[in-house]
């Protein structure tokens, strides 16, 4: 898996997260490399995935856990 983009919505809650990773899909196309999202630990990354649809697969979720 390649990942070309990192996209930070770790403060942010589900519904803007979701918002904020259509908006940067918009203009990729199928077979670009994933964008690598984080999310804070309090998302809840299968309402998220399941928000993006078709679109989930070009987005790898990764969750911030604190240290």
């Amino acid at each position: 898996m390649h990942v070309t983009r990192n996209l930070d919505c770790s403060g942010l809650s589900n519904a803007s997260a979701v918002l904020r990773i259509k908006q940067a899909l918009v203009g990729s196309k199928d077979g670009e490399p994933r964008i690598g999202v984080l999310v804070g630990e309090n998302c809840d990354v299968e309402r998220i995935t399941g928000s993006l649809g078709s679109a989930a697969g070009r987005v790898r979720l990764m969750s911030a856990t604190r240290q």
